[in-house]
């Protein structure tokens, strides 16, 4: 089973909690002076008390695109179709937004994104994107230079409000080591995100969101996005309601990613994405297990020395000790399957419309994921979610089925 200090987690979580209630106060208490105000006939003007903030910090202008540079942005793109430039109706700015979150211990610390805004005068609809994996720092959402995020601006300048988390290990939080498909800390990154432009929105008249508030990611950020809707609904549905969510080739079951892995003997492009996985919590969870443990050698010497994306086996059946294949395959209860399993998100009953996006080639995330995702909420009595396959799509190909399936789907509400 695993342990926990409860002494310290205690305090940890009294710190988190504190901070939410402080929050849902800080929110609550005008509205309700402003209620009593209003019927005692004290009111002395119609301007409405703005709390504080406690999540946003600052912003910058990182760059400007008029809708002619996102139409050219878009005709650059390979079998994107010329007919989307005709949704294109705003400016966009682009600015990266820090904001106060949590760490994988519940200690305050600053995170940032990246924030879209169209140039409008209307309220607008708010999307908050996942984004994928990433081995650079560069291409985090905050420096919003990496070709990946043209969708984002694309959806932006069709009028969506765009809030795109780095999550913790990137940009303005850096210095940490990033919690790789560790869904709660992708959750929370992005909830406190939103958080954060919910107060910038009250602060600043040149901007203002629609009480409509859309999920989406791909890959890990389909991941990350099922962690965040599923966070919301079940932890904060008085904060925040969901008008509609996709997800795209995400690793929601991770029990069963793991035995097909570890259970396979040949060559897998995307192994060392899943030891990036065993190395996260290894740590996050505490049991610091020494590689020899995972590794046979020569591997753990070479990933002790160059990290889980060194160049090392890619075969499962000789990369891993026996003793850590028998954990997966024949101990469930284990410490760390507990913790792999702590970390699906699948199993579960959305309330809001769910579109599930995935190939059934995908040879990096399984399309098992997808599917036991769907069976398993309608065993639940879902009524929302639909599964969208994509009949031969690879992890790459069905990126353009998810993206123009999204902005349609969307589009409904």
């Amino acid at each position: 089973m695993i342990n926990h200090d409860k002494k310290n987690t205690q305090l940890k979580h009294f710190k988190f909690a504190d901070l939410t209630k402080l929050y849902k106060l800080n929110y609550l208490l005008p509205l309700l002076f402003l209620f009593i105000f209003l019927f005692s006939g004290c009111q002395k003007d119609d301007q409405e008390t703005i709390p504080d903030p406690l999540f946003y910090i600052e912003h910058e202008l990182i760059s400007s695109y008029s809708k002619t540079d996102i139409q050219q942005l878009l005709n650059n793109q390979e079998g994107i179709p010329s007919e989307l430039s005709l949704f294109i109706n705003n400016d966009i700015s682009v600015y990266k937004i820090i904001y106060r979150t949590v760490d994988t211990e519940n200690n305050e610390v600053l995170a940032s994104g990246a924030l879209i805004v169209p140039d409008s005068n209307s309220p607008l609809p708010l999307i908050s994107f996942q984004h994928g994996t990433l081995t650079n720092e560069e291409d985090a959402p905050s420096y919003f230079s990496s070709d990946d995020y043209l969708a984002t601006a694309f959806f932006a300048s069709t009028g969506y409000i765009i809030a795109l988390p780095d999550y913790l290990g990137y940009g303005s939080s850096r210095q940490l080591d990033h919690p790789y498909e560790h869904g709660h800390s992708l959750a929370s990154a992005s909830r406190d995100m939103l958080r954060a432009v919910r107060e910038y929105d009250l602060s600043n008249p040149q901007f203002r969101a629609s009480d409509k508030l859309f999920l989406t990611g791909y890959s890990q950020g389909g991941y990350a996005t099922m962690s965040l809707l599923k966070l919301l609904e079940e932890e904060h549905p008085g904060e925040f309601r969901i008008t509609a969510a996709t997800a795209g080739a995400g690793a929601y079951n991770k029990t069963e990613t793991a035995k097909k892995i570890i259970e396979a003997d040949k060559e897998l492009v995307h192994l060392n994405t899943f030891l990036w996985v065993l190395d996260t919590y290894n740590k996050i969870y505490g049991f610091n297990r020494p590689y020899s443990y995972f590794f046979n050698e020569p591997h753990d010497s070479e990933i002790e020395a160059g990290g889980v994306f060194n160049n090392t086996g890619l075969n499962p059946a000789n990369l891993f000790t026996t003793e850590f294949r028998d954990e997966i395959l024949l101990d469930p209860e284990s410490d760390f399957m507990e913790a792999i399993a702590d970390n699906n998100n699948y199993d579960w009953k959305p309330v809001a419309p769910l579109q599930l996006y995935h190939g059934t080639e995908d040879e990096f995330v399984y399309y098992l994921n997808s599917q036991s995702a769907y069976l398993a909420m309608k065993e639940r009595g879902a009524e929302n979610v639909e599964l969208v396959t994509v009949q031969g799509g690879d992890h790459g190909t069905t990126v353009f089925e998810y993206f123009t399936g999204t902005f349609l789907f969307f589009r409904r509400f």
